[in-house]
């Protein structure tokens, strides 16, 4: 999906992906959607390269109506979410969610946390800007004890850990303030 490098891959907490910020990343232990809020838009589907690197694709594909696979291939190294669009005061939201790796260690696969990423989508014709929280903004909202949704600060990270409904108020609040938003990485649907 995504050029820069915030948009490279999400922790290992969250098992490979693609789609976040430069080292710092905001997710959630639970979904943005909720039956209310999710939608399922057609225009959405196909493969989307990056403006700034064709080496990364991003592949949305209808798996069933309302939820979508996301593919997201990175110079031949690919990583599945279960995505799911949510509109929220009629802006956009991409709530992701890894697959489950495919490894053979039990153990292994115990001690992986998989968590949601949400990404606030802009999809013009045949381009789809994808926008990432911006963590370091969220994170000073948290030392200024001004972020009233629950969450965990880790090695940079904020993890988010209201409810699905705590959420939904604090995304819809925000989701109009450019500065607690990454800059937009654009994509450009393949042909």
């Amino acid at each position: 999906m995504i050029v820069p490098r915030r948009f490279r891959a999400l922790p290992a907490v969250a098992v490979a992906a693609c789609a976040t910020l430069t080292g710092c990343y905001v997710q959630s232990l639970h979904p943005l959607y909720s039956d209310r809020t999710s939608i399922f838009d057609p225009a959405l589907i196909g493969t989307w390269v990056a403006e700034e690197d064709d080496e990364f694709v991003f592949t949305l594909e209808d798996t069933t109506r309302g939820v979508y696979t996301l593919v997201c291939d990175e110079s031949g190294a690919t990583a599945r979410f279960q995505a799911v669009l949510a509109e929220m005061d009629e802006t956009l939201f991409l709530d992701i969610f890894p697959e489950e790796p495919d490894n053979d260690n039990g153990f292994y696969r115990d001690h992986l946390m998989r968590v949601h990423s949400i990404l606030k989508l802009e999809l013009t014709a045949d381009t789809l800007s994808v926008f990432d929280f911006d963590a370091e903004w969220l994170s000073t909202l948290a030392a200024e004890k001004k972020l009233a949704l629950p969450h965990v600060l880790m090695d940079g990270a904020v993890l988010l850990t209201g409810t699905t409904g705590e959420l939904q108020t604090f995304v819809r609040k925000y989701a109009r303030t450019p500065e607690a938003f990454s800059e937009p990485v654009r994509l450009r649907r393949a042909l």
